[in-house]
């Protein structure tokens, strides 16, 4: 079985493809990295609580990063598929699942198209992914079109209306346009948008864009907190207007089923 020490994989990787990020920036990225697949774990249980079971469906993971998510999604039974742009990426990713032993097939796209046919998974998943593709109306669509009938889709991204943005790790970044969010950005010396092409979206943008694919959905609304009180008659009341209490959140989380 190989080896790789992630750590140190994620520096080299992080410095290379982001010069002009500051240190704190690439240290998150770095320790994001260390803890991918104890995420995954998480997100295994999460997916299996509020998606459905994960044993012997196939699930494809849309920007696989290092291949922690697949790794622990494998581990936990699925039969997973991982896209990324990035044969960088991918070659870390391939030692990563070789060390764990998984399998998982792990591919390149030119960030648009799917290589698969239609109706070929029986979930999507895509964790803080979409803030960073150029067209996220057509990986949406894709996602849509290479699931099957009655699958779900589990989708994370960062809300843009949160104080605090998550990757530059500066305050108000995500209010501002497009000009003044690089300028801002300069003053603190933190990596410019384009280099890690990064897009900000709320609640509403993505349901904008998922009924602008004409794909026929739902969203479900299952319970994603213990919430009680105050909190439960929110969600209450957001709910009745097929809202959901994530549109608060530092992280948006929808669970897509196509009909």
């Amino acid at each position: 079985m190989q080896t790789i020490n992630l750590k140190d994989e994620a520096q080299v990787y992080f410095t290379a493809h982001y010069p002009k990020a500051s240190a704190e920036e690439i240290q998150k990225q770095v320790e994001d990295w260390e803890h991918k697949i104890s995420v995954g774990k998480s997100l295994v249980t999460f997916f299996t609580e509020r998606v459905g079971t994960v044993e012997h469906k196939k699930i494809l993971d849309v920007g696989f990063g290092n291949g922690g998510i697949c790794i622990a999604f494998n581990q936990a039974g699925a039969v997973m598929s991982g896209l990324d742009v990035d044969q960088a990426l991918k070659d870390i990713a391939d030692r990563h699942v070789a060390s764990h032993g998984a399998h998982v097939d792990l591919r390149i796209y030119d960030g648009t198209n799917f290589p698969y046919d239609d109706d070929s998974f029986d979930a999507v998943v895509s964790f803080s992914v979409l803030e960073h593709v150029t067209d996220a109306e057509k990986v949406i669509s894709e996602m849509l079109r290479v699931l099957k009938p009655g699958g779900r889709i589990l989708l994370t991204l960062p809300n843009k209306y949160y104080p605090k943005e998550t990757h530059t790790l500066l305050y108000g970044v995500s209010y501002l346009p497009h000009n003044l969010a690089n300028a801002y950005i300069r003053l603190f010396d933190r990596s410019p948008l384009e280099d890690d092409n990064l897009h900000f979206y709320s609640y509403f943008d993505i349901v904008y864009i998922l009924k602008k694919t004409g794909v026929p959905y739902e969203l479900v609304y299952k319970d994603m907190t213990q919430a009680s009180g105050v909190k439960k008659f929110v969600a209450r009341v957001l709910q009745k207007m097929n809202i959901h209490y994530t549109v608060f959140l530092k992280q948006l989380i929808f669970i897509i089923e196509k009909k």
